[in-house]
């Protein structure tokens, strides 16, 4: 019985860690880059072989507006400080494998027996996203932050369940917005 407990634990355990989605996040920006000028933004038109998906597109921008607003920034289509680009691209990545077989036991003499048997794998088949969304000084041109967002997704997800993940997601990715200025100090200062 505790055998068969410590079975079910660890069969739970890994359908549980199976239903989690990955997600990768990394930010990057210009280190010389005046932040704290940047106080209203605007949208670029989307790009990548996902921007099609005109839901999925207004789930991100309004989940963007409404963390930026929280970070203090404004929506303003006349004049803006950053405009915002979004990179987004969906492929079908194959990794691991299941099998399936069957196997057959053929007792022989008293302690002995026989087994024949055959399984077949098959590649698993997931459905990976990017979200790249770059910061563009709106004057200059010129790029000021990156951040880059690669989760496995869930095609068959309700939308409650789309617009959660699309949450956690931009929340991660805006974690690092606006980026904390670092201070140096010189080598004369430091002793």
């Amino acid at each position: 019985m505790v055998m068969k407990n410590a079975m079910l634990g660890l069969v739970l355990g890994i359908a549980v860690a199976g239903c989690a989605t990955p997600l990768a996040v990394t930010s990057d920006y210009d280190t010389a880059a005046d932040f704290t000028a940047l106080k209203t933004f605007d949208w670029m038109p989307a790009t990548g072989n996902a921007a099609g998906d005109e839901l999925l597109i207004k789930k991100i921008r309004n989940t963007v507006d409404v963390q930026l607003q929280a970070k203090g920034r404004k929506m303003a289509a006349d004049n803006p400080d950053f405009l915002i680009g979004m990179v987004l691209s969906g492929k079908t990545t194959y990794g691991g494998s299941t099998a399936v077989g069957m196997s057959v036991g053929i007792p022989v003499g008293r302690a002995g027996s026989v087994s024949v048997g055959s399984g077949k794998s098959q590649p698993r088949e997931k459905k990976e996203g990017t979200l790249v969304l770059d910061f563009v000084e709106a004057k200059t041109k010129s790029l000021v932050w990156r951040a880059t967002a690669v989760v496995t997704v869930n095609p068959a997800a309700s939308p409650e369940e789309k617009q959660q993940k699309i949450n956690e997601v931009i929340t991660a990715m805006l974690a690092q917005f606006p980026p904390k200025k670092i201070t140096t100090r010189s080598h004369n200062e430091a002793g």
